[in-house]
């Protein structure tokens, strides 16, 4: 049986869908809104990394060229052609900012290493590029950025004792006082702020350590975590 329009299940990122088509479509309007609101955050996501400030404004100005069609290897396709809204915007172009900076990375990397035919030049063929032309912009991690950092930060509240992922919750997500959490668990308050401080840092420390060993390549840390969450990322 068919589904009818009713029976679809509506994007949860429907207008971000909305908003890339009405830029691909040229609506000026449009153009602006999508280059003021992702342009500068995917600098600072970059930035947050430490890449250089005049490096990482090269490489997004690339990429927002990308979204309207200034594609490599001749390429046209727009790369916003690509948004399904089944991931907000902001996730979606900063995964594919952060794997193309990491390819960069990785081709600096091993460029050096790689095999050289007499015919490159002539035919004006990157090294990197001739080993790892199949690769889709969204495929060069081979992780995904989203999944991976969302099953770290998940093993790390399952490594807490229960009583302590309680409070945590009790604290953080229902703003009950240390004061209450104290005659709660019939402990005094220090106890209760030096609980939840051993929690904060064991859920940084396992989060983490999930990430490096999901892929050793990405070199990221707490704050850095922290940021693209804040930047849109989904877990």
């Amino acid at each position: 049986m068919s589904k009818t329009p009713s029976d679809s299940k509506p994007l949860k990122h429907a207008e971000d869908l909305k908003l890339t088509q009405r830029a691909l479509a040229g609506e000026d309007d449009a153009v602006r809104e999508f280059q003021e609101e992702y342009q500068s955050t995917l600098e600072r996501v970059l930035m947050s990394r430490g890449v250089d400030k005049v490096a990482a404004e090269d490489l997004v100005a690339d990429i927002m060229a990308e979204c309207f069609g200034a594609g490599k290897k001749g390429e046209t396709t727009p790369l916003l052609a690509k948004f399904e809204g089944r991931s907000s915007l902001s996730t979606w172009l900063i995964r594919i900012t952060w794997n193309r900076w990491l390819d960069l990375k990785r081709r600096d990397k091993f460029r050096g290493d790689l095999p050289e035919y007499d015919d490159d030049e002539a035919r004006g063929v990157d090294k990197f590029d001739r080993v790892a032309a199949d690769n889709d912009d969204d495929d060069l991690i081979d992780e995904d950025l989203g999944d991976l950092m969302g099953r770290a930060i998940k093993t790390a509240f399952a490594s807490l004792e229960p009583d302590t992922l309680l409070m945590l919750k009790l604290s953080y997500l229902h703003g009950i006082s240390q004061t209450v959490l104290a005659d709660m668990w019939r402990v005094d308050q220090t106890r209760i702020s030096r609980t939840l401080s051993q929690a904060r840092e064991q859920i940084a420390s396992v989060t983490m350590r999930e990430i490096k060993a999901g892929d050793p390549d990405i070199e990221i840390e707490w704050e850095d975590f922290m940021r693209l969450c804040a930047a849109g990322i989904e877990l």
